[in-house]
């Protein structure tokens, strides 16, 4: 059975930079692969959201009655040895916000469109413990373009994420779960200083061979992202992300395979929806 799924990209999240699946946990060719991915997030509130590494508020205002957000990300991860991949990251974004104007007394909206960030990291796998496959993942922002109100300005190195995760197999379901944490530091406009806060996040992924060619793939997480701050003085809370995903993904040959996802939000803080489809494809 394993022969047979060796071909199979088995997509595990959207918000994962890399296919969970069994080529990576048994046989890792020195190489590179792409991960191409389209997204469209509607959020349904208030906020506005970053989807990488991992899903992140980083609206300071809440002046926002909706907004619908297609992001393109583009990642490259290159495999050094059978245990080391490096990876660089971009991505960027077209948003639609929604929002009544209380002098013309109509429901309005303004589109903007911005390059997001460029991450940097890396992915070490450890042996094998009791037929699981321990990894860590470090990434580093080395660029982000970010705005406050008319206000749009660049930021180096504000931004880091630490994840650990544990894949294994067991025919015909390839599972993983996961824990990291994301670190933010604060970022200095002319009108105030943020702080989008710091957030933990664990879940698991499970991906189900339903053909040598087709999977199903099942997602949820648990985000809790720390109070913001504005000028020192907090003005929200420590905010629950629940979020639930399902997708599928067919493998086109034994390079390539294209996966479809969405992702619903499980409370009033995360998005009520997110859509995507990604494209994986090794070199």
């Amino acid at each position: 059975m394993k022969k047979l799924l060796l071909p199979l990209a088995l997509s595990a999240s959207i918000y994962a930079s890399d296919a969970l699946n069994i080529d990576t946990l048994f046989k890792k060719q020195i190489g590179l692969r792409s991960i191409t991915n389209l997204s469209l997030t509607n959020s349904g509130n208030p906020n506005t959201y970053s989807l990488y590494p991992t899903l992140n508020i980083n609206s300071a205002a809440t002046s926002w009655e909706d907004t619908k957000q297609l992001t393109l990300s583009q990642t490259f991860i290159y495999t050094i040895t059978p245990k080391l991949d490096v990876l660089v990251s971009g991505s960027a974004s077209g948003a639609r916000n929604e929002y009544f104007n209380y002098n013309t007394l109509e429901h309005e909206s303004s589109t903007k469109y911005n390059f997001d960030a460029l991450w940097l990291g890396f992915i070490y796998t450890f042996d094998s413990i009791a037929e699981l496959i321990p990894q860590v993942r470090f990434q580093s922002a080395i660029a982000q373009r970010q705005r406050l109100s008319d206000e749009t300005k660049n930021f180096w190195l504000k931004s880091q994420n630490l994840e650990f995760s544990l894949k294994g197999y067991s025919d015909p379901v390839v599972y993983g779960i996961k824990a990291g944490y994301g670190y933010n530091q604060k970022r200095k406009f002319s009108l105030a200083n943020i702080e989008y806060g710091n957030s933990f996040y664990f879940g698991g992924d499970l991906s189900i061979v339903l053909s040598p060619k087709i999977s199903l793939d099942l997602g949820i997480e648990q985000r809790f992202q720390s109070a913001q701050k504005i000028n020192d003085y907090k003005n929200t809370n420590t905010r629950s992300l629940p979020t639930y995903s399902v997708g599928a993904t067919y493998s086109i040959n034994s390079d390539t395979a294209l996966g479809i996802n969405s992702s619903f939000g499980g409370s009033s803080a995360a998005p009520d929806a997110v859509f995507g489809m990604t494209l994986w494809k090794k070199f």
